[in-house]
């Protein structure tokens, strides 16, 4: 789809107010920047500008204070259960202070949720009703499958198929805006 059309089309998921409200883009790197210009420069239904993304990863290392990351890179090589808990606590921490402050979350550059395999549903339980998450997602759709970094020669992850509704997921095509 073109960018224009995904962001009409989330426009108007939006406008509902109750269910489920995870919604994702996919696209590739450059294509999920050029998504956020225009996104960022759009009007929700309530006719205010759309929130600037925010990084995960980031939200995630701020959560973790400077000795426990220390302690977590030193023994994540012997035992990388640990760190996979804490950094899952620290995105959980993350997530409910930032939809805390508004309505509408915008969340890109997670590779740390999929580099430790994390649980995800924790996302479709807290997109309910006056929470709304938009997930930018650097992946396509293969075989009916969400794959994630396809351009990953060493392997690549695939989206849990009951996170995101399919009618709540919109690729951006190739030509993006054109």
């Amino acid at each position: 789809m073109r960018i224009t059309d995904i962001i009409e089309a989330l426009r108007i998921k939006l406008s509902v107010p109750a269910g489920r409200h995870l919604y994702g883009v996919l696209g590739s790197y450059r294509q999920l920047k050029d998504f956020v210009q225009h996104l960022c420069q759009a009007k929700d239904p309530d006719n205010r500008k759309f929130p600037k993304p925010l990084s995960v990863n980031k939200g995630i290392l701020n959560e973790i204070n400077d000795e426990e990351f220390r302690n977590l890179v030193i023994n994540e090589a012997k035992r990388p259960e640990p760190t996979a808990a804490h950094v899952a606590k620290a995105f959980d921490l993350f997530l409910r202070s930032k939809l805390k402050k508004t309505g509408l979350l915008v969340l890109w550059h997670m590779e740390m949720l999929f580099a430790y395999h994390l649980e995800l549903n924790v996302l479709r339980t807290m997109a309910t009703d006056d929470d709304w998450i938009l997930l930018l997602l650097p992946g396509k759709r293969s075989s009916g499958k969400i794959i994630m970094f396809p351009e990953d020669v060493e392997g690549s992850y695939m989206l849990p198929s009951n996170l995101i509704a399919d009618n709540h997921l919109w690729e951006i095509s190739d030509g993006g805006n054109l």
